[in-house]
């Protein structure tokens, strides 16, 4: 098995301790000046692999159906940028934003896989396969929907039980105990942002072998995430791509990141 999610514990314990991810970390940003971040890696391309080596990677899917995988580009390398400002420096992450085959064995060296679209798509049989045998050995697929309602989202259950025959989504309330870590893992909060109402909906996940192997998200994040201008030491979400810049906005975006952040320790360690 080459995905090790266990060993990755002990590596969130110490990016998380010390307060470095913390409510307030608007206000500690604003003291100080913040580099802007393009998603770009330093390391050269014979160095790429070992600067991977114990870090976390989430790769973007590229299917073989013919959809719009690579929506929200800057989503990705902001998520990562906000991540890294937040444990201020201490998680060790890797940033690859290029597309990944599901058919490719290169899928197994990664705990987490992200797929999003506007549009409808279908695995293909050896994608299904493949993305099975991923998820027995302990990978996490990662669905966000692009529109926040919508084709991609209405062709989720048809791939899971291709992929997981019998497979029931579960709604991840707070209420519920399993899913309690989803709202208080990192950022205690009381429940998902009071987005407009296709935008707030709540997660969804298919378990295998017992634990929560596929996570949903109905809600678009990833347009959230996305920014038009680089965060500065005043502005350090950044302007948003696809949404209103005014104050009450980007109190929305910091909450996305927030859940954001917690969804993905979520997928880590569950």
């Amino acid at each position: 098995m080459r995905i090790a999610t266990r060993l990755l514990l002990p590596l969130i314990a110490v990016a998380l301790m010390g307060g470095t991810v913390h409510a307030n970390w608007l206000e500690a940003a604003e003291t100080r000046k913040l580099e802007a971040f393009d998603g770009t890696n330093a390391a050269k391309p014979d160095d790429l692999e070992k600067d991977r080596r114990g870090k976390v990677v989430i790769r973007r899917l590229k299917p073989q159906a013919k959809i719009d995988w690579n929506s929200d580009p800057t989503a990705l390398p902001y998520f990562f940028y906000q991540l890294r400002e937040r444990t201020a420096g201490r998680f060790p992450m890797y940033l690859d934003n290029e597309g990944l085959e599901l058919n490719s064995e290169e899928i197994f060296d990664y705990p987490i896989i992200y797929l999003t679209s506007h549009n409808s798509w279908l695995l293909s049989e050896d994608e299904v396969e493949n993305v099975r045998k991923y998820l027995a050995r302990g990978g996490t697929l990662l669905l966000d929907d692009c529109t926040g309602t919508g084709p991609f989202l209405d062709a989720v259950p048809v791939n899971v039980q291709r992929i997981i025959p019998g497979a029931e989504s579960k709604l991840m309330l707070k209420e519920t105990k399993a899913f309690q870590d989803l709202f208080n893992l990192v950022y205690e909060l009381d429940a998902l942002p009071p987005l407009k109402e296709q935008n707030a909906q709540p997660f969804q996940c298919y378990y295998y072998n017992g634990r929560p192997a596929i996570l949903v998200c109905p809600n678009d994040y990833g347009c959230f995430w996305e920014v038009s201008t680089p965060p500065t030491a005043l502005n350090p979400l950044g302007n948003a791509a696809h949404g209103e810049t005014s104050p009450t906005g980007q109190a929305g975006r910091e909450q996305v990141y927030q859940i954001s952040i917690n969804w993905f320790f979520y997928a880590l360690t569950h």
